[in-house]
C-alpha cells in the first residue's frame, strides 16, 4: 500500500502531488516574505509584561545605530509663558540605500512674535556625533551649539543656535525640579518580528531661559516633557499613526498619554498611560482604539476623537480642540525629491500639534497638548 501512494502515482495523482508541492513552496516563499523581509509587520502587537521602573541616567544615549535601516528620536515639548511653545526634536537615522547615515533636528517655535510659526530642520552626517558620557551631552556637530546634555534627573539643558534660509535660532533652556523618567520593564514594545523602544526621559520638569529668533527674543519659563523612542526599522514602514498628550498641572500632577498605532486593519495599540497625582506614579497600558472619528486639519485628515481602552477595561477619550501647527522634513524637497523619498521610505511623516482634552468617567476634563502624527 505504501507503495502505491507514494511510488506509484497516477496521473491523477501526480497531477495533486505537484499541486500539493507548488502550495507548500509558495507558502514557504509567504513565510521568508512575511518574517524576513524588512518593513512587513505580522504577529502580535504587544505591551510589555514587566512592571514599571525607574529610567537611568545611561538610557539617554543612542539604543540603535547599527543596522540599515534604524531611526531613533528624542522628542522635547517646551510650555512657556504668554503661550509661547517650542518643540525639539532630535534625531539618528539610517536610510539604507536612500542617503547616508545622519543625526538631525526638528524645530519648531510657536508665539514667540505675532503668531508667527517658525519651523526648521538640520541634519549632519553621523559619523561627526558626540555623545560624551562623562559629561552626558549629545551634541550633533563639533562646531555647532546644537545639543542636550546634563545628567537626568538632576540636571539637564537644551541648546540651539542655528541659521537656515535668512532665520537664526538661538534657544537655551535649563531644567530644574525635574522628575524621575520612567520605562516600563524593559521598554520594549512588540510590532510582529519588530521591536520598538519607548522611555520617558522627562515626564515633567520646570525650565528657564530665553528663546531668540532674528531680533525677537524673550525670556521664557514654563514646563518641559521628553520621550525617547528608538526601533531598527524605518517608521514610516512600521507605523500608520502615532499619539502624545501631556498635561502639566503642577510637579506632584500631571498626566502623560503616548501610544502607537500600527496598522489600520487592527484596533491594537502599543504605548501607556502615565500619571502623577499627588506624589502617587501610576502607570495603564494602551490596549486598543475602541472607537475614532476623523476631521480635516491642515489640508488633511487626522482623529478627532479617539476612544481608547486602557489595561482593565477603562476607556478614556481623547480629543483635539484646537490646531496649531503642522510639520514635514519633506516640505523642504522639491516634488520630484518628495515623491522618491515617499517611494523609497514607504510615506511621508506628518507631525501635527495643538491643544486637546483628556476625558474619562466621574473626572474633571484636563486640557493639555497634543502631537499627533501619521505616515500619509
Amino acid at each position: 500500500m505504501r507503495d502505491l501512494i507514494f511510488h506509484r502515482l497516477t496521473c491523477h495523482q501526480e497531477s495533486n502531488y505537484l499541486m500539493f508541492t507548488l502550495q507548500k513552496f509558495i507558502a514557504a516563499l509567504l513565510f521568508i516574505f512575511i518574517f524576513f523581509i524588512p518593513g512587513v509587520v505580522f504577529g502580535q502587537i504587544e505591551n510589555p509584561d514587566g512592571e514599571l521602573k525607574k529610567a537611568s541616567s545611561d538610557e539617554i544615549w543612542a539604543q540603535t545605530m547599527q543596522g540599515r535601516n534604524f531611526n531613533e528620536f528624542w522628542s522635547y515639548h517646551f510650555y512657556l509663558n504668554d503661550s509661547l511653545k517650542v518643540h525639539a526634536t532630535f534625531s539618528v537615522a539610517n536610510f539604507g540605500r536612500f542617503k547616508a547615515p545622519v543625526s538631525g533636528l526638528r524645530l519648531t517655535v510657536l508665539n514667540l512674535d505675532d503668531n508667527v510659526l517658525y519651523q526648521v530642520s538640520r541634519e549632519y552626517p553621523l559619523d561627526i556625533l558626540i555623545q560624551n558620557k562623562s559629561s552626558y551631552t549629545f551634541k550633533m556637530h563639533p562646531d555647532r551649539e546644537v545639543y542636550f546634555k546634563g545628567k537626568l534627573p538632576d540636571e539637564h539643558e537644551v541648546r540651539i543656535n542655528t541659521s537656515k534660509n535668512g532665520v537664526t535660532y538661538d534657544i537655551h533652556l535649563t531644567f530644574e525640579n525635574i522628575a524621575n523618567g520612567y520605562r516600563w520593564d524593559q521598554g520594549k514594545f512588540n510590532i510582529g518580528n519588530e521591536e520598538i523602544g519607548i522611555i520617558t526621559h522627562i515626564p515633567y520638569a520646570e525650565v528657564k531661559g530665553y528663546v531668540s529668533v532674528n531680533e525677537h527674543k524673550k525670556k521664557v519659563k514654563g514646563t518641559a516633557y521628553m520621550d525617547h523612542t528608538f526601533q531598527n526599522q524605518t517608521i514610516s514602514r512600521l507605523m500608520h499613526s502615532g499619539y502624545r498628550f501631556i498635561y502639566h498641572e503642577d510637579a506632584d500632577n500631571w498626566d502623560i498619554l503616548y501610544f502607537l498605532y500600527p496598522s489600520a486593519r487592527d484596533n491594537k495599540t502599543i504605548g501607556y498611560r502615565l500619571t502623577n497625582r499627588n506624589n502617587c506614579i501610576k502607570l495603564q497600558g494602551t490596549q486598543e482604539i475602541k472607537d475614532i472619528t476623523r476631521s480635516r486639519s491642515f489640508q488633511n485628515t487626522l482623529a478627532q476623537d479617539i476612544e481608547l481602552e486602557l489595561d482593565n477595561k477603562k476607556t478614556i477619550k481623547l480629543s483635539r480642540s484646537s490646531d496649531e501647527e503642522m510639520f514635514s522634513v519633506f516640505e523642504e524637497l522639491g516634488w520630484v525629491q518628495r515623491r522618491a523619498a515617499r517611494a523609497f521610505l514607504g510615506g511621508e511623516v506628518l507631525d501635527f500639534r495643538g491643544e486637546a482634552i483628556l476625558t474619562e468617567p466621574n473626572k474633571k476634563p484636563k486640557k493639555g497638548n497634543y502631537n499627533f502624527f501619521k505616515v500619509d
